[in-house]
């Protein structure tokens, strides 16, 4: 296939777009702003610096930081000279870190941020590796990104680094950029691991290329339209849109120093394109939904014809997607009823369905192409099937295509696993398709519960019915090899702080969990008074009694137990895209879990 490289397009920007912003961040509450011409010339000189530390053709290079300007140019700068990254996630335990850089054979890790350490030295990037750094015996040179301190030989500054390239001439990296193929590796996407060790997903140049081209059939973006990057960068979704299609379509970026800080950074930057997972939107839907029905004066105006435009804009506005063209939540199951409220004020948000090893989406809901509420979308790229259909039409999903990954680096056995015979990827996940070609998913075979009776039970669904009230932040289901089932529930602190206090969720209530409570504290009140409450405990069974008509009797909850803190990556219960890791989760609640079943 012909293939006009990510580099090549950065190149193509630098000459019709010199001048238009590529790439903005904060320092010191200060917008600071990268041109197309200035961008490409500083991902120039990180290629001609890797070039001269030896960095060949073929070969991987690690990148371990949350998202920074010095990311995005290490990772386009190692496909400038022929090679490719390994994005890191920010959270990542000093092991995760050892297994995926020694994995992916990398001799150089670019090191920078998590901006969610607190303070605190041992979770920060620098210290975790440096704890495991001497047993990662490939790398020869850790370059930390501006700000970031490491006392080792093998450390590198910045400002050092960039200075390694000043004899290399551009020729050095544009021949290398030349010799790019369709088939070489472009990124390895380290799967997030909800049930084990992560697995590196080779992703090719063509991959990407594919899966744009087929974005491009249902939207396509132009010079100045913005785009907000708050998901961790070694994510696919972020690889796509803040690696590849941000310089496709010479979009401008903002660069969030936080993911907390998404919504407040879109009330600035105004984005065309804003991507989330669930917790986010769920969070604007909880502030929105707050407001009015606490307004019945908004609710009356949105239903005249030209107040309720004017209103929807200032609605919009007030969340930073009044110029948003399309929305997208993916990487888990998200309530319909936040999608009805958000078409309902006409912002464009739509579900869609994929995953590292399909080089992100496969299906998707569209302003062009259409939607249904509680669907995942049509197949817009490669194609999909249900294997095996029972007799309501459920079977696992498979895929297959140009966009789907050649395999897992350096794991043949596992590659063999993934697909059938006939060469379709096994996704794991289990779904149907309606007549229309809609996609449903409907569970994940490694999470289905497996009850005393043998009944097999998705507990997503129940779950995501429970959350639908305010108070609770999670809800895990509990039932494999019992004779019923339970439900872990948390508490969402910044919905206590709205409800409870009065709080305006938009300004008033802190944006990372911590400082939620700390606030909490400061009103004179503990979570336990919440979490231990026979009203708040009252108030979640009440909700219960009524979702549990929804389901059949095996997936209804009959006991469930209010954590007394939220689930947590630092506790390895959550992984850095906030998907359950429910092995971890029940092991870490295992008393808990045992005493809704001591009388069983």
């Amino acid at each position: 296939m012909s293939l006009k490289s990510t580099p090549e397009h950065l190149m193509s920007n630098a000459q019709n777009y010199g001048n238009d912003p590529a790439v903005s961040w904060k320092e010191d509450g200060e917008w600071v702003t990268l041109n197309w011409s200035q961008y490409h010339d500083y991902t120039m000189d990180v290629a001609k610096s890797l070039i001269a530390m030896g960095f060949r053709e073929g070969e991987n290079l690690a990148i371990y930081s949350y998202n920074r300007v010095e990311w995005f140019s290490a990772y386009i700068a190692a496909n400038c000279c022929g090679g490719a990254a390994s994005g890191i996630y920010q959270t990542s335990s000093p092991e995760e870190v050892k297994w995926v850089v020694t994995a992916s054979d990398s001799r150089f890790i670019f090191v920078g941020n998590n901006p969610l350490d607190g303070g605190d030295p041992s979770k920060m990037c620098s210290t975790r590796l440096l704890s495991v750094l001497d047993e990662c015996g490939d790398i020869e040179a850790v370059i930390l990104m501006n700000g970031i301190d490491m006392d080792h030989p093998k450390a590198i500054s910045w400002a050092d680094f960039m200075a390694k390239g000043s004899g290399v001439p551009d020729s050095e990296v544009t021949d290398r950029i030349g010799r790019i193929q369709a088939s070489d590796t472009a990124s390895l996407i380290w799967t997030s691991g909800t049930t084990g060790r992560s697995k590196g997903c080779v992703l090719s140049h063509g991959n990407f290329d594919v899966e744009i081209d087929a974005i491009h059939e249902i939207e396509r973006f132009g010079p100045g339209q913005g785009y907000i990057s708050y998901l961790p960068a070694s994510h696919i979704f972020e690889q796509v849109a803040a690696g590849r299609m941000h310089i496709h379509d010479a979009m401008h970026m903002s660069i969030c120093a936080s993911p907390l800080q998404a919504i407040d950074y879109a009330k600035e930057a105004h984005p065309s394109l804003m991507i989330g997972v669930p917790r986010i939107w769920e969070s604007v839907y909880s502030n929105l939904k707050a407001t009015l029905d606490e307004k019945a004066v908004i609710r009356i105006g949105l239903k005249l014809p030209v107040l309720g435009g004017v209103l929807r804009n200032v609605i919009k506005k007030k969340v930073g997607l009044d110029q948003c063209v399309w929305a997208i939540t993916g990487a888990a199951a998200i309530d319909p009823e936040v999608l009805k409220l958000m078409h309902y004020l006409d912002i464009p948000l739509y579900e869609g369905y994929g995953m590292s090893e399909q080089c992100c989406g496969v299906t998707i809901g569209s302003p062009r192409f259409g939607h249904k509420y509680g669907s995942v979308g049509k197949c817009f790229v490669g194609e999909i099937r249900i294997d095996q259909p029972d007799e309501n039409g459920e079977g696992e999903i498979q895929s297959r295509g140009p966009n789907v990954m050649s395999g897992y680096y350096n794991e043949p056995e596992l590659t063999a696993e993934a697909f059938t015979a006939d060469g379709w990827l096994k996704t794991g996940d289990l779904g149907r398709l309606d007549e229309e070609g809609f996609l449903y998913i409907t569970g994940r075979i490694k999470e289905l519960l497996n009850n005393q009776s043998g009944e097999l039970i998705p507990p997503i669904p129940t779950e995501t019915d429970c959350k639908a009230l305010p108070i609770v932040g999670q809800c895990v289901l509990v039932g494999d090899n019992r004779k019923y089932c339970t439900a872990l529930i948390t508490l969402d602190v910044a919905a206590i702080l709205r409800d409870r206090f009065g709080l305006d969720g938009a300004t008033q209530v802190p944006k990372n969990p911590v400082e939620q409570v700390t606030k909490l504290n400061e009103l004179g009140a503990e979570l336990s008074d919440f979490t231990e409450s026979e009203e708040v405990r009252a108030e979640i069974q009440a909700h219960i009694d009524v979702i549990n008509k929804n389901h059949k009797s095996p997936a209804r909850i009959r006991k469930f137990t209010i954590l007394p803190r939220d689930l947590s990556i630092d506790y390895n219960e959550l992984t850095p895209t906030l998907k359950l890791k429910r092995p971890v989760v029940s092991s870490n609640w295992a008393d808990e879990i045992e005493a809704m079943y001591a009388d069983a």
